[in-house]
């Protein structure tokens, strides 16, 4: 994963589309501050997304 998004190599601007009540439970975890410390969606969006390839790419994940 990496670590500091101001240091990618080659950037490219992804938008995606979810649900109000999506952002609104984004925005409500990232307002408590504990766990998720980082104070925007596109960097939660971002850290999602390298969980999810991580976890495709791990052995123990069968596709249907």
């Amino acid at each position: 994963m990496s670590k500091n998004p101001r240091r990618f190599t080659a950037p490219i601007r992804l938008i995606v589309s979810v649900e109000a009540d999506t952002v609104a439970r984004v925005d409500a975890l990232m307002h408590q501050g504990r766990q998720h410390s980082h104070r925007n969606r596109a960097e939660f969006v971002r850290r999602a997304i390298e969980r999810e390839l991580a976890r495709c790419h791990s052995d123990d994940f069968h596709t249907p």
